[in-house]
């Protein structure tokens, strides 16, 4: 079923803000948004596409411009997958997906609901694999005061803080304390990056202007 354009801009915004990270700081890592990922080669029925999966060590060459991510190609297995709550699939999140990443190797399943608990009956969720089943991942409650997060949980697999702050699921980075930029983000650098380039471009013209005429002194008396 289609999703909600809720749904979809959450997801756009996740994805590029992980894509931005691996691009600068893990350059073997991959990040999948919503497409088939295969894990047992010969079967095409041994399939799942979380909304965001990473992985790391991968082969890039062989997933690079794929529509799909076939595990024994890339040479790696995600770590880290999250689904997004929709009305459609948050049924399936809870029951199905669970034994889906368990099988595929999966080590940190997180789910995202994006209504802030409509859907999950909390914006964030989130379990690690550990001695052959999933343990709940601890989630703090936090002032909505400052940078205007309510909930962080932290991914051991991406050493990084999932903060829901609305209307957003932000991601940090408390080794650089500092946010992961998404597309808006970006957009907003490069808007100002061009204020401060014509504020530069009107400065410099100004004292060009000064050079170039400089004020007429009086002439002394006579």
């Amino acid at each position: 079923m289609p999703e909600g354009d809720m749904q979809m801009r959450r997801r756009i915004e996740l994805a590029v803000a992980l894509r931005s990270w691996v691009s600068e700081h893990h350059p073997n890592a991959w990040v999948c948004c919503d497409i088939n990922i295969y894990y047992r080669q010969g079967d095409p029925r041994v399939v799942v596409a979380p909304d965001i999966a990473v992985a790391f060590g991968v082969n890039i060459p062989a997933v690079e411009n794929n529509s799909t991510y076939k595990v024994w190609e890339a040479g790696a297995v995600p770590c880290f997958a999250l689904e997004i709550a929709s009305p459609n699939t948050y049924k399936v999140d809870l029951r199905a997906k669970p034994p889906k990443f368990a099988d595929l190797g999966v080590t940190e399943y997180w789910r995202f609901d994006p209504t802030g608990g409509d859907f999950l009956g909390t914006p964030l969720a989130g379990e690690r694999w550990q001695e052959s089943q999933w343990e709940p991942i601890q989630v703090s409650v936090e002032s909505a005061i400052g940078d205007g997060v309510q909930l962080r949980a932290h991914s051991d697999v991406l050493g990084l803080d999932l903060c829901w702050a609305p209307p957003k699921l932000r991601l940090y980075h408390p080794a650089t304390t500092t946010w992961l930029r998404d597309h808006e983000d970006e957009a907003a650098r490069a808007d100002a990056a061009e204020a401060r380039a014509q504020k530069a471009e009107a400065e410099l013209a100004a004292l060009r202007h000064r050079i170039e005429h400089p004020p007429t002194l009086p002439k002394p008396a006579q």
